[in-house]
């Protein structure tokens, strides 16, 4: 019972529908009824609506409707409605100062002519003036509130256009022909010069409660509905249709008096014909817009040559720490293996900024954020190949990181590599990096007073040198030092011709990479590697971590202990 009493309660919150339809072919009807002088009756009966009309019974046993007392207004988008108060206004020709006024006066005088009874249920639309300053001040819950100086700005930061010869000066900027410097700036002005506002159409349906004897004022007036549209075709109303839940209540101020009113939905439906008709209209449409799009795509999106992989690598140098020096920057190159290539204009070396470094859990971190892109080519040489355990590299990034201080001395603070992964995929690498060091402590004084660093010849040399030839590397008497870590973030993508046999084929990706001279296994030793390099570094902390937790728990001899 619960649930089914709060479904026939009215609903005064805000309710979003969206239409594909105009929204200039909306209409409302609004029913307002005067329920009692000062508070409702018991005995009184729900309001129906019924084929031929509505059908309305009076509060009291005995007493007949009267004509002030019942409205029913069918009202549509930006359908504009005066009360008595815009009809006193607007009759004066003197109060006519722009275009819009002066048309609200000729259709004031139509209806003078037509000598109309008083509207109880009037409109303001989107160029009204309610709907731009005013609409703050107005409350729709009682009229004891007094809302405070903040919710009263706050109410009147309207989020749309003003429109008009206002917009086009805000969006191609004017010169003034007087002061730049407004000392004394209207609210209006503030509202215009200060707000950035999306495209939104309000409108209001308001009621004119002022007792008929006496003149209609401001006062008097009060929301019965708000109505906003914004460009995405969203229509937001509160407080919702009636939907056959109890009326709307509002009380006057002035005279207490209490009125319910309903709020429905009376939009002409389409037919099946004009439904079939926009249906149609809509298909051919979209034909035409994909016809379009294909035409400036193409039928087919560029491939690689055949027998040929494409390599695509989007990444980022993130950060460098633990480095002895501050101002660092890292210069960094791809270095191409054999068979893989470039096209000329192709960038392969990159600079970044320099860089402070900032303290962050102990640890000296520059954040480099240097985005950097490239695409390679593999193809595997025929008449090269000699056997088929020869192994297919992947290419590198040599990385080499420099510092520079006040005096501009520049130190060179150490090198390293990253291993492309053999596998498309995110990933996050580190490269640790070292630096050569001198054979006496001249080197060591020559770097801190000149700046002077020993350098390699080859920056390749931190991995595999370029102009190694032979079986075996060893690089041992070639004394370094360990500094800092470089961390790069990696988007890989490949793509070829042979991918795109995997379904029709059902062939696997390792067969597909022995084609393209890239054997299974080898696409798997990069990934073993790694993950032995993980694992051993989780054993150095674990190591590390015991090691200091032995030290804490060892208690230091107090003099004299042993004595006893």
């Amino acid at each position: 019972s619960s649930k089914m009493s709060g479904l026939y309660e009215a609903d005064y919150g805000t309710a979003y529908y969206r239409s594909n339809d105009p929204i200039k072919n909306l209409q409302l009807r609004v029913i307002l009824k005067r329920v009692s002088a000062s508070f409702t009756d018991d005995n009184s009966q729900p309001m129906t609506v019924a084929e031929g009309g509505v059908e309305l019974r009076t509060l009291r046993k005995g007493q007949k409707d009267k004509l002030n007392d019942v409205q029913e207004c069918v009202i549509g988008w930006q359908q504009k409605i005066f009360c008595q108060r815009e009809i006193d206004y607007y009759s004066k020709p003197e109060n006519c100062q722009n275009v819009m006024d002066r048309k609200y006066n000729q259709d004031v005088t139509l209806l003078l002519n037509k000598k109309k009874h008083k509207n109880m249920i009037f409109s303001y639309v989107d160029h009204d003036k309610f709907s731009h300053q005013q609409e703050g001040v107005y409350s729709m819950t009682n009229y004891l509130e007094s809302p405070s100086p903040l919710s009263v700005k706050m109410g009147q930061v309207r989020c749309r256009r003003m429109g008009g010869r206002q917009l086009k000066e805000k969006e191609q900027g004017s010169i003034p022909k007087t002061l730049i410097v407004d000392e004394e700036p209207s609210d209006e002005a503030k509202l215009r010069n200060h707000l950035e506002a999306p495209p939104i159409q309000v409108m209001y349906i308001m009621a004119d409660l002022s007792p008929p004897d006496r003149p209609a004022d401001e006062s008097d007036e009060y929301v019965l509905c708000t109505l906003k549209v914004d460009a995405n075709g969203v229509l937001s109303i509160r407080p919702d249709f009636t939907n056959g839940r109890k009326p709307y209540s509002i009380e006057a101020f002035r005279t207490r008096e209490s009125f319910d009113y309903l709020i429905e939905n009376v939009s002409k439906d389409m037919n099946r014909q004009e439904q079939e008709k926009e249906f149609r209209m809509y298909k051919e449409m979209y034909s035409r817009h994909n016809d379009f799009v294909q035409s400036c795509v193409g039928h087919e999106f560029e491939l690689p040559a055949v027998d040929t992989m494409r390599l695509v690598v989007f990444g980022e140098i993130v950060s460098a720490q633990d480095f002895e020096n501050d101002n660092l920057y890292v210069h960094m190159f791809a270095d191409l293996p054999k068979n893989w290539t470039a096209e000329r204009k192709q960038q392969l070396s990159w600079v970044t900024q320099t860089c402070a470094t900032k303290t962050t859990d102990q640890t000296e971190i520059a954040y480099f954020s240097y985005p950097f892109n490239f695409e390679l080519t593999y193809k595997k040489n025929q008449l090269t190949a000699n056997t088929e355990d020869e192994f297919i590299q992947f290419p590198r990034l040599m990385i080499e990181v420099g510092a520079i201080d006040l005096w501009s001395r520049h130190f060179n603070e150490g090198y390293s590599y990253i291993q492309l992964p053999a596998k498309p995929g995110i990933y996050t690498e580190k490269a640790h990096c070292w630096r050569p060091v001198g054979n006496s402590v001249i080197d060591n004084l020559r770097r801190f007073f000149i700046g002077g660093t020993p350098e390699v010849e080859d920056p390749t040399y931190a991995a595999v040198p370029s102009t190694f030839d032979g079986t075996y590397l060893s690089k041992f008497g070639f004394r370094t030092q360990s500094t800092g870590t470089v961390t790069a973030r990696l988007n890989i993508m490949w793509q070829s011709r042979a991918f795109m046999e995997t379904k029709a084929n059902k062939r696997s990706l390792g067969s597909l990479l022995e084609n393209l001279g890239i054997t299974a296994m080898q696409a798997n030793i990069t990934s073993v590697l790694e993950a032995f390099k993980r694992a051993r570094m989780k054993m150095v902390q674990a190591r590390e971590a015991a090691t200091q937790e032995l030290l804490r728990e060892v208690r230091p001899i107090v003099k004299g202990e042993l004595d006893d």
